[in-house]
């Protein structure tokens, strides 16, 4: 299993995979498929109880989900393959963003709580970076990680620069161990952290899941 995320999204397979799944440690199978409209809900309410401080309002929700169909994966888990118990464990949030978009985050000027739909790329459009909007994971985060990178594809994201934002200690040393580090001059809670990537012509493109 490749630790930085990076390694993860270029080395997964060229085309996108449906509903990528594995089995765990602990016993049973995850997997992960992009979100439904029917379950934005039942994340907003996940969103609700597990982040502290602003949350985007819902409608800002459904606004990037029919923006960007590959805004929100949804990570499942099940006793076996016949999924008979299916349970939303946590999802993924990703804000795909064109130059504008990159440079106001860079610029520290981007509104993560309700972002402006002009500093976004559409579906099926290569974006410029990739900002982590929100990861509600636990204990399977490596694993589901990897599944999410084979759910994406490479010929899209692959080489794209990916920024994220942590908001406690925890998810601060999540994003370290990522291979992440400090985008400006400081680093810490609330500091913005960037991942650059190889160029899309160094791309692995192993099919090995």
């Amino acid at each position: 299993m490749q630790k930085k995320l990076g390694d993860l999204l270029d080395l997964a397979p060229e085309k996108p995979r449906e509903e990528p799944w594995s089995s765990v440690p602990d016993g049973g199978i995850i997997w992960v498929r992009r979100t439904t409209a029917a379950e934005l809900p039942e994340l907003y309410e996940l969103t609700q109880r597990e982040v502290a401080g602003a949350l985007a309002p819902y409608d800002v929700l459904v606004k990037m989900m029919h923006n960007n169909a590959d805004t929100f994966w949804s990570v499942y888990r099940a006793s076996d393959n016949t999924r008979a118990d299916t349970k939303l464990i946590g999802y993924y949030a990703l804000i795909h963003l064109n130059q504008a978009g990159l440079e106001q985050l860079e610029a520290g000027t981007f509104d993560g709580t309700d972002p402006d739909m002009r500093l976004t790329v559409p579906s099926q459009t290569r974006p410029q970076a990739i900002y982590v909007w929100v990861t509600i994971v636990k204990r399977v985060a490596r694993v589901a990680t990897w599944l999410l990178a084979n759910a994406l594809g490479a010929e899209t994201y692959g080489g794209v620069p990916i920024f994220a934002t942590a908001g406690t200690m925890g998810g601060l040393n999540i994003i370290k161990g990522y291979g992440f580090s400090g985008a400006g001059s400081e680093a810490g809670l609330g500091k913005l952290y960037r991942l650059d990537r190889p160029a899309p012509g160094a791309v692995n493109t192993s099919n090995a899941a």
